[in-house]
């Protein structure tokens, strides 16, 4: 039986999100219950996803736009403006659940009890938790694309999707639900190169079509935010951080864990995993088979249709 799934993301500006959503069709491991979305112009980014779904055959997915701000008033969220390009035309009509993607969230993981993956800010679920904290008890397991705990001089200390509204990620996994962490420092270690896009070009898929036009437009901004890097490969067009997180749901071959107790807190401002004896334990993925887990994902969106 495949396993429902909701995906929480904030699709759109990095294209791993799209490239995760692309990788969920093609895994007859998981049933998509629901979509959501999160920052910023949430009604784009979830057009852009039920577009993504349109392209996969999968319209049925119900997808809601969430929360446009993070919690507290001093952060705010990403927006470059490149958002939608190469995957939505114009204005065309893609309809979206007519509720708010906090209600999505609560009503169908109270009703369905399904694994929850997120790869984008935690502010969604934070405000479900707030809303109706019962949430937290029909979640079998939350994996969370987010946070550096490894971190080395090529790791930001500061990860983005937990760092953007570090107090909804503090909120969240202070909340007892039993947590998969995939790290910045772990997914660092996987990418795209330009032979890996001239491969999926050979795809004769709309939805892999997409994902390579979107990939074309953010690699020269991706190159931008990470050139100044010192092992920043110049061939390489994106990292899979998210289609990373969501695989572990799965496939958990690619990866190994360790379970270690760390306390999320903000500390000088900024979200930060402070190893704690007294602190809950998270699973968290140290290392990656980062070739064989390339060589997967190519493998599985070749074969959509």
């Amino acid at each position: 039986m495949p396993l429902p799934i909701l995906l929480d993301t904030d699709v759109g500006t990095d294209v791993d999100d799209a490239i995760a959503i692309a990788l969920l069709l093609a895994s007859p491991e998981l049933d998509p219950l629901a979509i959501t979305t999160v920052s910023g112009d949430v009604n784009l980014r979830a057009r852009i996803a039920k577009k993504l779904l349109v392209l996969g055959g999968r319209d049925a997915v119900p997808v809601a736009a969430g929360v446009r701000q993070p919690m507290s008033p001093a952060r705010s969220f990403l927006w470059l403006g490149h958002e939608g390009k190469g995957i939505i035309d114009g204005d065309e009509p893609l309809p979206l659940a007519p509720q708010h993607g906090v209600d999505l969230l609560t009503e169908t993981v109270r009703r369905a009890h399904p694994q929850v993956v997120t790869i984008g800010p935690l502010s969604n679920f934070a405000a479900a938790i707030k809303q109706e904290p019962s949430v937290t008890k029909a979640i079998p397991r939350l994996t969370i694309m987010g946070g550096s705990v490894d971190v080395t001089p090529d790791v930001p200390p500061v990860e983005y999707n937990l760092g953007s509204d570090a107090e909804a990620a503090q909120l969240v996994l202070s909340a007892g639900i039993p947590t998969t962490l995939v790290p910045l420092d772990v997914t660092l270690r996987v990418y795209l190169t330009r032979a890996h896009l001239a491969q999926l070009r050979a795809s004769r898929s709309r939805l892999v079509q997409a994902v390579c036009d979107a990939i074309e437009i953010w690699a020269p901004i991706h190159a931008e935010f990470f050139g100044a890097t010192r092992h920043f490969d110049p061939d390489t067009v994106a990292f899979l951080h998210d289609p990373l997180a969501l695989t572990v749901v799965f496939e958990r071959s690619f990866v190994t864990f360790e379970r270690r107790r760390l306390r999320p807190a903000i500390v000088d401002g900024a979200f930060r995993f402070v190893p704690d004896a007294d602190a809950s334990e998270i699973e968290v993925a140290v290392g990656v088979d980062a070739p064989r887990f390339v060589a997967f994902l190519l493998q599985r969106l070749l074969q959509l249709p």
